[in-house]
């Protein structure tokens, strides 16, 4: 444990270095050795000022979750904090890198900071649905006011300590060497009789009246999208003006094992390590030389050309070859304007612009497919292309795949998500390489074992084809999308079928005696927006629901009586995602549920605060789930029939989480 907090001494100041790689979390170890070191350094006559300090790249940064959980916690964060601000000798915080959640709690109950002018402070929690846990709520208002503390506490995103929001939490900024300028500032604090407790501070609160405008502010705020984890931070902050430190404390640490508790803040923090699981390489692969100076982009096209920007956009030195150069001058115009449009965005200056376009070549594919770490095939006709050796020949377009894939998400400029596919020819090389690729393009990226299809393209077809069979069993097609709009996800199905064109959809396979409510649309004339006509109409003021639909569709099947109340079609259409992502668990498309969950909040903007559809199934019960596939009065009993994996969980009592390792 004392190798968690190293200790050494400088005249008359002891230095306690938090020293817990890689992130110098917080957990209840470090925690129970930061105590002991600081209880050390109080009893220790030699010493008469306290520096907490942090080893490595980042003062203090991330949380353990399974102690949220009740695992292992150890000595309360509140406690810790208490301990060092009430602490008889002067301690004093030495910041540097990320100041995060503990870390940041712990430094604001020191009785001085000293920052790294490149140092930022970040209260997370609200992330993972939760306030924090240390005093936050308390000590910040006291020292910045409601305002900039809620600003903070509600955003949960990094601020440099040279922000205006932070003035006066940090007693000095340095640029250069921190330790020293902490030891300084030990010097010059003299015999300090009494070091000042950040909770006896109330400069934060010297102007009552702004302090409940801002309160009553955030309040309007949070009411147009409704948070828990927000409205008790803000009642929170409230309490730190009215009520008395303790009182306070006591208000703030009820208020996160309330909400630790909750469905929405375990499926945050689900969500929160399943992002950071799913990518995640063998040894084999890691072993692997994956560095990524220049890639091939082999094909023309809209996608490629996407392509094309986001590697300039990375400072990444591109190829781009088809088998007709002539073709690449108009894309080249378009790379161009999408470069300049995106240069602020960026901050580039023009030499940098014209820096990173230098770095594009354009030719014949063969050509352009030598001196280059890896290859995107983005269109037909580029199979044939040979390769150097060793480098690694990925289809970034929808086809079926023998070795690797790589399926973005839409649109590729923003969309966090990239999905690896891998093919039986599939090497741990191949794969190295495509993960290094993504890393420099900035995505977040998941595995799955595919000839072709995409866990999300599967998982968002299963959703159409529940849609359709719900619309088969009498449903409103304008109720299911809006029973889905209800539940948090702004893609329902039939009003995203019109913005994509219905011609998309209208081939997509039905089970026996269901109809693709796409292609019957089609064959009547509406093929969606680009016609002002789909599902729904489409004009100036948004899509409108259109009774002729309404009425097309009841000639072919009668209406529902009584209809399904909104829950009850989301039960629906949740067990067949659940369903679906069953089905690719038994045969082996990925490895654990948290894939999928993954695929759809990033790549499908399915509600985060319900953590993705398998977890969002465990939430619901897996048996009321089963329940409803098997009640489903639909012919398509190929799709609506629970996969076994279903009564395997139930029966033992277990759930989709229980999977995830």
């Amino acid at each position: 444990m004392a190798d968690l907090v190293e200790r050494s001494q400088r005249e008359d100041v002891a230095i306690l270095q938090i020293a817990h790689p890689p992130v110098n979390a917080l957990t209840g170890p470090v925690r129970l050795a930061l105590a002991a070191a600081l209880d050390a350094a109080i009893a220790d006559p030699a010493v008469a000022k306290i520096v907490i300090a942090g080893r490595g790249q980042m003062f203090c940064g991330g949380m353990d979750l399974t102690e949220i959980e009740g695992k292992d916690a150890g000595l309360p964060l509140a406690g810790l904090a208490a301990r060092i601000e009430d602490s008889p000798k002067p301690v004093i915080a030495a910041l540097h890198g990320l100041v995060l959640a503990g870390g940041a709690e712990i430094a604001l109950a020191a009785h001085h900071r000293v920052a790294h002018a490149e140092a930022r402070l970040a209260f997370p929690e609200i992330q993972l649905g939760l306030v924090p846990r240390g005093g936050a709520t308390q000590r910040l208002p006291r020292l910045v006011g409601a305002g900039p503390a809620l600003e903070l506490l509600l955003s949960g995103r990094p601020v440099s300590f040279s922000d205006p929001r932070l003035r006066g939490v940090a007693d000095r900024i340095v640029d250069g060497d921190l330790p020293r300028a902490a030891l300084v500032l030990a010097s010059e604090l003299g015999d300090t009789p009494q070091p000042r407790a950040t909770a006896a501070m109330t400069q934060g609160f010297r102007d009552p009246m702004a302090y409940q405008a801002a309160i009553a502010k955030a309040r309007s705020e949070t009411r147009a999208g409704p948070d828990p984890a927000a409205e008790e931070i803000i009642a929170c902050v409230e309490a730190a003006q009215l009520l008395p430190f303790e009182a306070g404390i006591a208000r703030e640490g009820d208020a996160f094992a309330e909400l630790a508790a909750s469905d929405r803040s375990r499926a945050l923090r689900h969500l929160y390590n399943a992002e950071r699981r799913v990518g995640r390489l063998t040894p084999e692969e890691r072993a692997q030389p994956a560095e990524i100076n220049r890639v091939a982009v082999l094909g023309g096209g809209p996608l490629a050309t996407q392509l094309v920007v986001a590697l300039l956009e990375r400072n990444m030195g591109v190829n781009w070859g088809t088998r007709d150069p002539g073709m690449l001058r108009d894309g080249m115009g378009e790379v161009t304007r999408l470069m300049r449009a995106a240069k602020e965005r960026l901050r580039l200056d023009e030499a940098t612009l014209t820096q990173r376009l230098d770095k594009l070549d354009l030719g014949e594919s063969r050509a352009m497919a030598l001196s280059v770490d890896i290859a995107l095939i983005a269109a037909r006709g580029q199979g044939a292309i040979e390769l150097p050796d060793g480098v690694p020949r990925v289809k970034v377009f929808p086809d079926a795949v023998d070795g690797l894939g790589i399926r973005f998400g839409a649109p590729l400029s923003t969309s966090p998500l990239a999905e690896i596919l891998t093919g039986p020819a599939a090497g741990p090389g191949d794969v190295a390489r495509a993960a290094a690729l993504l890393r420099r393009m900035g995505k977040r990226f998941l595995r799955a074992s595919s000839t072709g299809p995409s866990v999300g393209g599967r998982i968002m077809a299963a959703l159409h084809r529940a849609a359709d069979a719900l619309v088969d069993m009498g449903e409103d097609p304008f109720d299911i999308d809006a029973a889905i709009r209800d539940w948090g996800w702004p893609r329902p199905p039939f009003e995203l079928r019109d913005v994509r064109g219905l011609a998309e959809f209208a081939g997509a396979e039905r089970g026996d005696g269901a109809r693709n409510w796409s292609a019957a649309l089609v064959q009547s004339g509406r093929t969606g927006r680009n016609c002002g006509r789909g599902f729904y109409l489409h004009g100036t003021s948004g899509p409108r629901p259109d009774a002729a639909v309404t009425a097309l569709i009841d000639d072919h099947r009668p209406r529902a009586d009584p209809p399904r109340d909104a829950e009850k079609l989301r039960v629906l259409l949740l067990a067949a995602l659940a369903n679906e992502g069953a089905r690719m668990l038994q045969e082996g498309m990925v490895a654990r549920p948290e894939a999928i969950d993954v695929a759809l909040v990033l790549g499908q903007a399915f509600p985060r605060a319900l953590g993705g559809p398998m977890q969002a199934a465990d939430t619901a019960g897996l048996f009321r789930l089963k329940q409803a596939l098997d009640a489903a009065d639909h012919p398509d009993r190929a799709f609506w029939t629970p996969d076994p994996l279903w009564a395997d969980l139930v029966k033992n009592g277990r759930r989709f989480a229980d999977l995830n390792g």
